[in-house]
C-alpha cells in the first residue's frame, strides 16, 4: 500500500511575519532599549527560513496600559484585520500591554483572525491552549508591576512635594525655561507682560489676540501666540507672580488616565519660588477681574469685546436674567432696539419662564437720563460713562422701571 503526505497549501506558504517593540520611557537600560529591540527582531525575521518580514511596529515613550493610546500597536491591529500577518513576535507580554483586560482582550481576537503572537522571555504562544490560564496569570502580574511602578513614582513626587521641589519634565510654560528645577524668564516674558498688562486694562481675550498679532508676538518653542480661549489659563496662573502650586489636582487613576477624586490629595504653595514675570500689583488686579468675570457668568453674563454698555447692567424682576439686545423692530415707520429677557431669548415664547415685557431702548434711556438729572438727546449722544459709573443695576418691572444707584435706590413708575 502506498501512502502519499498531503501538504496543506498553508504550511507550504512562507510565514508573514512581524514584532512589536515598545519602551515606555526614552532611558531604558541597553537591553530594553528601542534601538536592540529592533535590530534584534529585524535580524531574526530576515534570517529564520520560511518567515517573511512585514514590518516591526514600535512605540517609543509611550506607556502600556492603554493601547488605543499607542499608535505603533494600533497600526499593527489595523494590518492584522487586513490579513496582512501571521505571527507577532513580542519580548515579554509586559511589553505587548500591562493592562491585563486589554492584553487578553487583544491576544484573543488577534487569536481569532488566525494570527498567532508570540512570547518571547515567557515562552508562551498564544495558539497553545494549555497556555491560557499561564498568559492570565501573567498578564495580571504585568499590570501589577506596572501599578507597583506607578504607585512608586506618586510616592516620589509627594516627598519632592512636600520639599518644595517639582520639576516640568515636558511641560513647558510660556514665558519660562527650567534651569537646574528653577524657572528662569525667557525670550517670550514680554508676551505675558503684554496679555496681563491688555487684561488689566479692561480688554477682552480676542482683543488681546489681536493686539499680539499686531506686534508679532509668537511662542519661542510653538511660533504661535496664545488662543483667546487659552489666554484664562495664562492669567490665572500663578507662576508668573513668582509662586507655585504643588499638586494642584488629584492623581490620574493608572487604567483611565483620569484624575481620580476618590483619593486624597495635599497641595503646597510656594511663595517667591522664582523671578516673577508681572509684580503682584498687577497679577491682584488681573485675579479680582477674573473674580468679577466669574460673578457676572455665574448670573448668566457673558460679556464680548461688542457687548452694549447696558448688557449686565439691566435685569429682569420675575426671573433675575440679565436683559438683552434684542431685534430691531419697527414701529410707525421707525426702526428701534429693544431689550428683552435673556430667558426668552434663550428658551423662546413658548418655553420662558417669566412673563415680564421687553422694552425699548430710547424709551429706558430717555428714564435714566431724568433720573440721573442728565441732558437727552438721542440714543446715540447719551452719556454712558456717567450711567455706568452712578448705577448698580436697572431692574425691569412688569409697570415700572427700578434704578439701584450705587449709593441709593430710586423707584420710576
Amino acid at each position: 500500500m502506498r501512502v502519499t503526505r498531503v501538504v496543506r497549501n498553508q504550511d507550504l506558504q512562507s510565514k508573514r511575519v512581524a514584532a512589536y517593540c515598545r519602551v515606555s520611557t526614552l532611558k531604558e537600560n541597553q537591553e530594553e532599549s528601542f534601538e536592540t529591540q529592533q535590530r534584534y527582531y529585524t535580524d531574526l525575521i530576515n534570517h529564520t527560513a520560511g518567515w517573511q518580514p512585514v514590518k516591526v511596529y514600535a512605540d517609543e515613550g509611550f506607556s502600556g496600559v492603554l493601547a488605543e493610546k499607542r499608535p505603533g500597536f494600533m497600526a499593527m491591529m489595523a494590518d492584522a484585520r487586513g490579513n496582512l500577518i501571521d505571527i507577532i513576535l513580542v519580548k515579554s507580554i509586559s511589553r505587548f500591554a500591562r493592562n491585563a483586560k486589554e492584553a487578553q482582550r487583544y491576544v484573543h481576537e488577534l487569536k481569532g483572525l488566525g494570527v498567532e503572537v508570540r512570547f518571547e522571555r515567557e515562552g508562551i504562544s498564544s495558539m497553545d491552549g494549555s497556555a491560557e490560564m499561564a498568559f492570565s496569570m501573567l498578564a495580571v502580574a504585568a499590570q501589577e508591576e506596572s501599578r507597583s511602578i506607578s504607585e512608586n513614582m506618586k510616592w516620589s513626587l509627594r516627598k519632592h512635594a512636600e520639599q518644595g521641589i517639582r520639576h516640568l519634565g515636558s511641560n513647558r510654560i510660556l514665558g519660562y525655561n527650567e534651569a537646574n528645577g528653577v524657572l528662569v524668564p525667557n525670550q517670550d516674558a514680554w508676551i505675558v507682560r503684554v496679555i496681563f498688562e491688555d487684561y488689566a486694562a479692561g480688554l477682552y481675550p480676542i482683543e488681546i489676540q489681536h493686539h499680539l498679532e499686531d506686534l508679532g508676538a509668537a511662542n519661542s518653542t510653538t511660533k504661535r501666540i496664545p488662543g483667546a480661549g487659552n489666554m484664562r489659563k495664562v492669567l490665572s496662573n500663578e507662576v508668573y507672580v513668582g509662586d507655585r502650586m504643588i499638586q494642584k489636582g488629584p492623581v490620574r487613576d493608572l487604567i483611565t488616565k483620569q484624575p481620580d477624586f476618590s483619593k486624597p490629595y495635599t497641595s503646597y504653595y510656594l511663595t517667591d519660588d522664582h523671578e516673577p514675570i508681572v509684580d503682584r500689583q498687577l497679577f491682584e488686579q488681573v485675579k479680582a477681574r477674573l473674580a468679577w468675570v466669574d460673578q457676572e457668568r455665574k448670573a448668566g453674563i457673558y460679556r464680548t469685546s461688542q457687548s452694549h454698555y447696558l448688557y449686565g447692567l439691566v435685569y429682569c424682576s420675575e426671573c433675575g436674567l440679565p436683559f438683552r439686545k434684542g431685534d430691531g423692530s419697527e414701529y410707525k415707520g421707525t426702526e428701534y432696539d429693544y431689550l428683552v429677557c435673556s430667558c426668552r431669548k434663550r428658551r423662546g415664547r413658548k418655553q420662558r419662564t417669566c412673563t415680564n415685557r421687553s422694552i425699548r431702548v430710547d424709551q429706558l434711556l430717555k428714564t435714566l437720563s431724568d433720573t440721573l438729572g442728565l441732558p437727552w438727546r438721542s440714543v446715540e449722544e447719551f452719556d454712558s460713562d456717567a450711567l455706568v459709573n452712578a448705577v448698580e443695576r436697572v431692574v425691569i418691572q412688569p409697570d415700572g422701571i427700578d434704578v439701584v444707584m450705587k449709593y441709593q435706590q430710586v423707584a420710576n413708575g
